[in-house]
């Protein structure tokens, strides 16, 4: 079984991730943290390319410090099909 992968972004001081879906298909989310309560939103393509041009990179770990654990004081990813 093949590891789908997770990259982890601080863009415009949010969380923010992109999950494989499939070995194919990618999506990207944001946490904005001026809503917080109203959970993940999907990225358009056009800031999933913003968040390399403008937002930081960050290793699981960094992220975690930074904002937090999803699923735990973060909200959970929205279920990907």
């Amino acid at each position: 079984m093949e590891t789908l992968e997770t990259l982890y972004f601080s863009w415009e001081r949010s969380p923010a991730v992109i999950v494989d879906v499939t070995p194919e298909k990618s999506a990207g989310f944001i946490l904005p943290v001026t809503e917080i309560e109203l959970g993940w939103r999907e990225a358009t393509p056009d800031q999933v390319k913003d968040f390399f041009a403008d937002g930081s990179r960050l290793s699981k770990s960094e992220f975690e410090k930074m904002f937090g654990v999803i699923g735990d004081n973060l909200p959970d990813l929205p279920a990907l099909t």
